[in-house]
């Protein structure tokens, strides 16, 4: 990692990420402070967090056509830039409608969306293949250091300056973010564009067609779906309950969300050097190790048993993470890219929500325990019965190397 940080281009794109992910690591914290401390209160917060999801969603699928049609470096700049004023605008303008929020809000997650694919599309035009891990897994380092760093930093500002200030400086790091991704080389299939006749809805059926041929993808994002919707829903849902209602305060719930972090953390630095043969059997054996977080909410007496559940899930996570982005970025042509990644980011990001509507009902109807087993047992299933699909313990489908094999030789 520090090998690939010593050259230019990408160590500017990994600034510009690092900017962009420590501003996205304050952004809830901070705009939650800034609603509640404002004069419409708790009765806005639902509609203003509501909004910047709905912006990412809307954002996500044309964010990959656009960053595959036009410079990734200029797509870049630019949604950092439009979070960066719509941030700003909410930040500095105290008293805006609630209606102007949401609307500053919606395009600011509209960006993030954009940026999320145009990002990994283009650490692919500018790293090796044989480099892509460890350039992944310095992008993962980041985020993760700056989730837990940038609400500790929204905090601090609030509590020393107010409610505008935390937005502000989230502005401003987008705005940088802005500025090093505009000084990014324009590199290989960045500079590409579509013939002019082609349209937008094209570019995506292509993209849904591309993600077609790729079955270990489609596996992945089914074993994703499980993870999201049943296993990260009911940590963030029951964690809390669990931890006030079996141990008496609410001192679990930050040293099992610490622990999940220290356990990403250490994922990525293992990921950064290790390379399995077949890494598809670890990456999806300890996806389904998040498995182990629920169970442990619905049986553990001992607080120490969900913190080392939750230690795993975060080194789980990113085992599979970074190899699924490299797979990606490998296995995809390059003028493709960034609508695969806004695929999977519109999964990772959507189905959240879904989870946290669904778990307060289903707990209710069914009792804690059998939804926290189910979905515990459901994360590991889908995880493992992904590793029945051909190709998905390479990350790669061997009816396109099939494919290819002609092509070669009638080159040669």
């Amino acid at each position: 990692m520090l090998a690939l940080l010593r050259e230019r281009p990408f160590r500017r794109l990994w600034l510009s990420y690092s900017a962009s992910a420590a501003a996205t690591g304050m952004m809830p914290t901070a705009l939650t402070l800034a609603v509640l401390d404002g004069p419409h209160g708790l009765s806005a917060l639902g509609l203003v967090l509501g909004a910047r999801t709905l912006g990412f969603v809307a954002g996500s699928l044309p964010g990959g056509v656009i960053a595959d049609r036009y410079p990734r470096t200029r797509v870049l700049a630019i949604s950092s830039a439009v979070r960066g004023g719509a941030t700003a605008a909410v930040g500095l303008a105290a008293g805006l409608p609630v209606l102007a929020v949401c609307i500053a809000i919606a395009f600011a997650g509209a960006g993030e969306g954009t940026f999320r694919s145009a990002y990994q599309a283009l650490v692919a035009d500018h790293i090796g293949k044989d480099r892509l891990q460890e350039a992944n897994a310095a992008t993962t380092l980041s985020l993760r250091i700056w989730l837990v760093g940038g609400p500790t930093a929204a905090v601090a500002l609030y509590a020393e300056f107010g409610r505008g200030v935390s937005l502000t400086a989230a502005a401003a790091l987008w705005f940088g973010s802005a500025l090093l991704a505009a000084a990014v080389p324009v590199k290989g299939s960045a500079a590409a564009r579509p013939d002019a006749g082609t349209g937008m809805l094209t570019e995506f059926r292509q993209g849904l067609d591309e993600a077609r041929r790729h079955r270990w993808f489609l596996a992945g994002l089914a074993a994703l779906i499980a993870w999201l919707a049943l296993g990260e829903a009911a940590k963030y849902v029951m964690l809390p309950v669990v931890s006030q209602e079996r141990f008496g305060s609410t001192a679990l719930i930050g040293l099992a969300l610490g622990a999940y972090s220290a356990g990403a953390i250490a994922g990525a630095m293992l990921m950064s050097r290790w390379r399995p043969r077949r890494v598809g059997i670890p990456a999806m054996i300890m996806l389904g190790s998040y498995g182990l977080v629920p169970l442990s909410l619905a049986y553990a007496s001992h607080s120490w048993v969900i913190i080392a559940a939750c230690a795993i899930g975060g080194i789980g996570i990113e085992v599979f993470n970074i190899p699924w982005f490299t797979a990606i970025q490998r296995e995809v042509p390059g003028h493709l890219q960034a609508r695969i990644s806004s695929l999977d980011f519109l999964v990772s990001y959507g189905m959240s929500p879904v989870g946290f509507a669904l778990i307060p009902p289903m707990v209710d109807a069914a009792g804690a325990q059998s939804v926290l087993t189910t979905a515990g047992l459901l994360v590991m299933g889908s995880a493992l019965a992904a590793l029945l699909v051909p190709g998905m313990t390479a990350f790669s489908d061997p009816r396109n190397k099939k494919a290819e094999q002609p092509l070669v030789a009638a080159a040669g």
